[in-house]
């Protein structure tokens, strides 16, 4: 089993890498569209807990199967308050945090998904044998089984209001923090109703295109590139991915897999990735 997959995924972003990532819904094969995935060209899977309805037991074979192609797997988190340990302990590489608005609600996801001296996380070590990538814990001092989960986990709280634009800087300055995912959809709701300067009466692609959030999705990358952690985003399309690219954004989700349509994703993988050479 190879090791440090969280870990290389991680520094992977961190040296300027672009990601590209498909979420996984529900009425799918974990084995079968993992395969495929990997085999078009996708960095990491996203495993949908707050806008689908995923098992958990079709979690494991999720992960299971990732490991097995060496791909790391992410998950958005059903709440951003919810107990999301188990998931982590059973080999999820990277938490996504939906709709975090303050700096107190990000330091619950730092301590929830982190061992100290970073978080104060419980300790399932030894229950799956993906937490530690096969190591065995009878093998391993105690520090040295805390410090390899801490280094294989990335935490991402997702940007998807105003307040939390307003109090990204702050957030961003947490240990353990890898950088924000921007829900474009959910934030272009909150401006709409929150300021009034956008009409919800619209469609959504042309809503993401909007001065408004464009200005507000460039602040984001600005904002990341002074605090030195990573920005990305999902809900748009692959010409609107490439612009994203030219100002900083590193992490793309290309789309949404549900009862088996991983083949139509294809030709967005492909598109994205071209325009993006």
């Amino acid at each position: 089993m190879k090791m440090n997959i969280g870990k290389e995924y991680k520094q992977r972003i961190e040296a300027g890498e672009r990601m590209f990532s498909l979420a996984m819904g529900p009425g799918n094969d974990p084995e079968k569209t993992v395969s495929i995935v990997k085999e078009f060209g996708v960095d990491s899977i996203m495993l949908d807990n707050e806008h689908s309805l995923l098992g958990k037991e079709t979690i494991y074979r999720y992960i299971r199967a990732c490991r097995e192609n060496e791909l790391p797997v992410m998950m958005r988190a059903e709440e951003k308050t919810s107990n999301f340990r188990s998931y982590l302990d059973s080999g999820i590489n990277a938490m996504m945090l939906p709709r975090v608005n303050t700096v107190e609600e990000t330091i619950y996801g730092v301590r929830e998904s982190y061992f100290p001296p970073i978080g104060n996380r419980g300790a399932g070590l030894g229950m799956s044998p993906y937490l530690l990538d096969g190591q065995k814990p009878a093998e391993m001092h105690l520090l040295q089984m805390l410090q390899y989960v801490n280094e294989n986990t990335l935490l991402f709280p997702m940007t998807e209001s105003l307040e939390g634009l307003s109090n990204l800087p702050q957030i961003l300055d947490l240990e353990g923090v890898t950088g924000t995912l921007v829900g474009a959809h959910d934030l272009t709701i909150d401006i709409a109703f929150k300021t009034g300067r956008i009409n919800p009466d619209s469609f959504r692609g042309d809503l993401l295109n909007s001065d408004i959030i464009q200005n507000i999705l460039k602040k984001i990358a600005g904002i990341c590139k002074t605090a030195r952690k990573i920005c990305g985003a999902g809900g748009f399309s692959p010409k609107g991915y490439a612009e994203l690219a030219k100002i900083g954004y590193q992490y793309f989700g290309l789309g949404y897999v549900t009862n088996g349509n991983v083949e139509k994703l294809r030709p967005v993988v492909e598109e994205a990735k071209a325009l993006m050479k």
